[in-house]
């Protein structure tokens, strides 16, 4: 059997673009060498959201796409995403209140048609403000929580569902095009014979390209993001999103009956590197700090979780001015191979759209959009 596209990599961005694939009528294999959403994809912060930070750095497209997709999944996977209020504290901030209130009304007009609230400044007797330091104001505006691994499963039973192969344990060790396709060596001893491949292996893109023999100009940022989680600082389903002198905000959102508090933007060397360190967990200890009543330490902590986020190098100075928006990189010399550099999860369903209209002139076929409406199982 000759399949059409094999997808390396089992994260939310292969699986939703197996989904993509399979609803074109397209026969997929997609391989993983550990489990669906073994790592970045299942440390997130756990949000679909448009990035409002994301504002500073000028990538209106990005955040335009993603309150877009903000809008479809929570009308497709209600039973994943839920709407959360978020309250932007304005205490110890580092920006000044006329920029944030601006950014809050673009961040409105950008995401125009969408079901939830708009952002508003909040009066000083607001409940949501009685969890902060005495005096605090601030702004709210609206985004929403996701299961990361669930969502990421949910894309893999749907493209399950529709004829593609998922296999979980599995690594591509080897591969060499032949004609105008591709002869793939797996881990477990087989030879697949494919059209198309598709490097969807997040931080492990470039090693999967090496073993291709396959050369880039992309470059590629590995920076890690830390969580914690700490027993509950207040009562109620609405989240905080925390000023920070880096200029960084963090986020605090309840999580399975605890606070999460995250993330971190710390550059590593190897997709190996995952694990939370002691300066990071003092970091969002001290970012808490700053602004709750109840504070928090160390010994405080519950749990943590770490992920590599791989971003496409776009030659900033800081990791956390990065562009978080994704590259495509498509290598159509005889047989196609295309690869992924960046994304976010909130954007993955957009990302395999776009990779589809990318690799569909080397395929032969016309895509069209299949999954802007289809329910998530």
């Amino acid at each position: 059997m000759t399949y059409d596209i094999l997808i390396v990599g089992g994260g939310i961005n292969g699986c939703a673009i197996a989904r993509e694939a399979a609803l074109l009528g397209l026969g997929v294999l997609l391989v993983e060498k550990d489990d669906l959403a073994a790592h970045t994809s299942s440390a997130s912060s756990k949000l679909i959201h448009g990035g409002l930070r994301y504002l500073e750095t000028y990538e209106f497209r990005l955040v335009r796409e993603a309150l877009v997709e903000r809008e479809r999944m929570l009308a497709t996977a209600p039973q994943l995403i839920r709407p959360m209020a978020f309250v932007l504290p304005h205490a110890h901030a580092v920006r000044p209140w006329w920029m944030v209130r601006a950014g809050l009304y673009l961040y409105d007009a950008l995401g125009i048609g969408s079901s939830l609230p708009r952002s508003r400044a909040l009066r000083r007797e607001d409940p949501r403000l009685a969890p902060l330091r005495p005096d605090s104001s601030g702004f709210l505006y609206w985004d929403a929580q996701v299961d990361d691994v669930a969502l990421t499963r949910a894309n893999a039973a749907d493209a399950t569902a529709n004829g593609a192969r998922i296999e979980t344990g599995v690594a591509v060790t080897g591969a060499q095009r032949e004609g105008k396709g591709w002869k793939v060596a797996l881990s477990d001893g087989r030879s697949v014979a494919t059209r198309a491949v598709v490097n969807a292996a997040g931080p492990w893109v470039k090693q999967v390209l090496a073993t291709l023999d396959i050369r880039t100009d992309s470059g590629l940022r590995l920076v890690k993001g830390s969580h914690i989680t700490v027993p509950p600082l207040w009562q109620g389903d609405h989240a905080y999103i925390l000023q920070q002198p880096d200029r960084r905000v963090v986020f605090a959102a309840p999580w399975q009956g605890q606070t999460m508090i995250g993330t971190t933007d710390v550059p590593v060397d190897r997709p190996e590197d995952a694990g939370i360190d002691p300066a990071e967990i003092a970091y969002l200890c001290a970012a808490a700090n700053r602004y709750f009543r109840d504070q928090i330490a160390p010994e405080t902590v519950t749990g943590t979780w770490s992920g590599i986020r791989a971003l496409h190098d776009d030659g900033a100075g800081e990791a956390r001015t990065v562009t978080r928006d994704y590259h495509l990189e498509l290598d159509a010399d005889a047989a196609p191979i295309l690869s992924i550099f960046g994304g976010k999860i909130t954007t993955a369903r957009a990302l395999a759209e776009h990779a589809m209209a990318k690799l569909a002139p080397a395929l032969g076929i016309a895509a069209r959009p299949v999954t802007r409406d289809r329910p998530l199982p």
